[in-house]
């Protein structure tokens, strides 16, 4: 009789058994990777998006000029705006600094609108301060703001909720600007005004 070597049917099951079970612990682990990563990646474009409009709203602020934008028939409205800007417009004002890379015959001068429009912070701007009825270049910023709020410290020293002046031209001393994200909670910035 010649010796035949091979598994028998009770090894090759629990070598399957075996397989089996490391093959499930190694599915797990996977897809616990997985989820952490697009966890990480999540938090990781929220934290991106809050400091890109930090980022564009210090810079804006810091570059306040006292320039009111004429509407045409003799309106103007403030340097600095708050009040009566359509939909969802929280804040608006006149800046310096426009990039012009081509050397484009034009102002310096650029109007800033910034925009809550369902949760989403956007920062619409205007190459020309006078816009009549001008198209915006529209700059979604953040996403899962549930709200956004402005202080705005007079050349008294006073803290105001809405920027109310007689003089059109006149500019804040320092703003205060408070984000309630879903993600990070209550987020307040103080910027000075130069």
């Amino acid at each position: 009789m010649r010796n035949v070597s091979g598994f028998t049917l009770l090894e090759l099951l629990i070598a399957m058994v075996i397989f089996s079970t490391m093959s499930l612990m190694a599915y797990a682990g996977l897809n616990s990777v997985l989820t952490s990563n697009r966890i990480t990646q999540a938090y990781e474009k929220d934290l991106k998006g809050l400091q890109r409009s930090m980022m564009f709203l210090e810079k804006d602020i810091r570059q306040l000029v006292a320039r009111p934008r004429h509407a045409g028939y003799g309106e103007s409205f403030a340097a600095v705006q708050t009040e009566d800007l359509g939909l969802e417009g929280i804040l608006e004002f006149t800046r310096s600094g426009n990039p012009n890379p081509a050397e484009v015959l034009r102002s310096s001068l650029q109007r800033v609108r910034y925009v809550l429009d369902k949760g989403e912070l956007q920062r619409w701007s205007w190459s020309l301060v006078d816009h009549l009825d001008g198209k915006p270049i529209i700059m979604p910023l953040m996403n899962s703001v549930e709200e956004i709020s402005f202080r705005f410290m007079t050349k008294n020293k006073r803290w105001q909720t809405k920027w109310r002046v007689k003089n059109k031209s006149e500019l804040p001393k320092a703003v205060e600007i408070s984000i309630t994200h879903k993600r990070w909670g209550k987020i307040v910035r103080l910027i000075s005004v130069y």
